[in-house]
């Protein structure tokens, strides 16, 4: 199992959006904490990135953008989340 940890960014996303986007999200923080790197053909890898590799796990109306380091014999691995885009924002 991985640890999750959450940047001020996605954070303050996270408190702005609706309590539906909050609960799928954290479902899939659970996924995350288990299988960072597929699940479902709903995780992409985007590109390289400094601390590691990075990935984007979709869901109805969100995303969720995330780096996974290279694993390391012994160690845990962080996952760490950088930020959540919502899709359609409602207007109203």
């Amino acid at each position: 199992m991985h640890e999750i940890q959450k940047t001020s960014t996605f954070q303050r996303i996270y408190q702005q959006l609706p309590l539906r986007y909050r609960r799928m999200i954290d479902e899939a923080v659970d996924v995350l904490k288990e299988t960072p790197e597929q699940f479902q053909s709903k995780i992409t890898k985007i590109s390289k990135h400094k601390d590691g590799l990075m990935y984007r796990f979709r869901m109805p109306g969100c995303y969720i953008m995330y780096v996974v380091p290279p694993y390391k014999e012994g160690e845990s691995t962080v996952i760490t989340l950088l930020d959540v885009k919502q899709l359609m924002k409602n207007k109203g």
